[in-house]
Order: structure tokens, then sequence, then C-alpha cells
């Protein structure tokens, strides 16, 4: 089953611009292996926060990137705007087709 790693954390209003720009540079980076998905969310309540929601393969391929020592590029993302992300890794458990028109 796949697992899904969310990234979160509060960006200062004079950095979102920055921000958004610096995720979108990482999408030209050559993506990890086992790589599903990876989506930038914006908080509808509190515009200064931000996850980043990444889908992997499997658990073995998170544990692989997490063995290498480094952090990931989503937390370094977070860590380049002075903030301290929390993480969560959750595994999917069951899921249904997605919608189609």
């Amino acid at each position: 089953m796949e697992i899904i790693t969310m990234v979160k954390g509060k960006i200062a209003d004079e950095d979102i611009n920055a921000f958004e720009e610096a995720y979108d540079s990482i999408k030209e980076e050559p993506a990890p292996e086992g790589l599903v998905a990876s989506y930038l969310l914006k908080d509808m309540i509190d515009p200064n926060i931000y996850k980043v929601e990444t889908v992997w393969a499997n658990p073995e391929t998170l544990k692989k990137i997490m063995g290498e020592g480094s952090a990931s590029a989503d937390i370094k993302l977070f860590e380049k705007f002075d903030t301290d992300p929390t993480v969560e890794i959750y595994e999917v458990r069951n899921n249904f087709p997605q919608y189609e028109e």
C-alpha cells in the first residue's frame, strides 16, 4: 500500500510568493524513485499555513529516503523559510477510484 507524508508549517506573509516559487522549482528536479504525487496545499482559513502532501509507492521507498540521513525536499523547503514543520506519515489502508466526468 502507498504511504502519504504531510509536512506542514506557517509561512510569513512576505515569504508566501517566494515559498510557492520554491516549491515550483522542486518540480524541475528529478523526482525521487517511488514518488507518486506531491501537492502544495494552502489552508483556506489561515492563508499562512501550507502543507506539502506527498504520496509514495510503498513504505520501503520512504524508509530508503529517510535512511539516507538528509531531510527530504519538502522539509528543506519549509526550513529554507525559517519554519520548523510538523511531519505526519500515514499508511493508505483503503481508497476509491478517482472521479471521472
